[in-house]
């Protein structure tokens, strides 16, 4: 009789906390919503300045997730960088030769490092309405590298839009030209890239 109010005891607690840990999630703003990226509408943009190089990158997958209150704290991308592409020549065969040499081992050595990506580990309120940091790690060339930057995000029913700006510091990640101390030439032509690449990513999320 004893054992069997034991066995009854232990299920009334079990019982409890099912129902208890579900209530209490809600009661504390998590919510179990993923929301996907659109990599249809979705873009990676980028400069040049130096050169006066200016294209994009697309997105094989993303996702916003762990909302609390209403608002993503977590995210995951990848970054198709096959898809890299430069819009400011006004030919293709000009377009061609600077996409060529951006994927070429002497930049993103796309053949060996065709993925990049984001994770992002906090998204943080900032005091503008709409406005967050974003502090996540960033893996390009299979290189990771702590990155921060302010989003723009703005919910409108079962979607989200963010913008955000940010500079990258391509040698942080090995984007060098030819980045032998003996290759004059090879640092010549390196020097003449950008040391920092303005990014702009224009982004849409739909609710999964």
């Amino acid at each position: 009789m004893k054992n069997r109010r034991n066995v009854f005891y232990r299920l009334l607690i079990i019982l409890a906390g099912v129902i208890y840990f579900p209530v209490q999630a809600q009661q504390n703003g998590a919510q179990n919503v993923v929301y996907q990226l659109d990599i249809k509408k979705s873009k990676l943009f980028w400069q040049a300045p130096k050169n006066r190089h200016n294209g994009f990158i697309l997105f094989n997958s993303g996702a916003l997730s762990s909302f609390i209150n209403d608002r993503p704290t977590r995210g995951t991308f990848s970054i198709n960088m096959n898809s890299m592409r430069s819009t400011d020549e006004p030919t293709a065969t000009g377009r061609k030769k600077v996409d060529d040499e951006l994927r070429s081992e002497n930049f993103f050595a796309v053949s060996r490092y065709p993925t990049a990506t984001m994770l992002v580990k906090q998204i943080l309120p900032e005091q503008k309405p709409a406005t967050y940091r974003v502090l996540g790690e960033l893996t390009i060339k299979g290189v990771t590298k702590a990155i921060e930057f302010i989003t723009i995000m703005k919910q409108n029913g079962s979607s989200i839009t963010a913008t955000a700006n940010m500079n990258i510091t391509r040698t942080s990640w090995n984007i060098n030209h030819e980045p032998t101390p003996w290759n004059i030439l090879g640092r010549l032509k390196d020097n003449l890239v950008d040391e920092e690449i303005p990014v702009n990513l224009e982004l849409i999320f739909r609710k999964k």
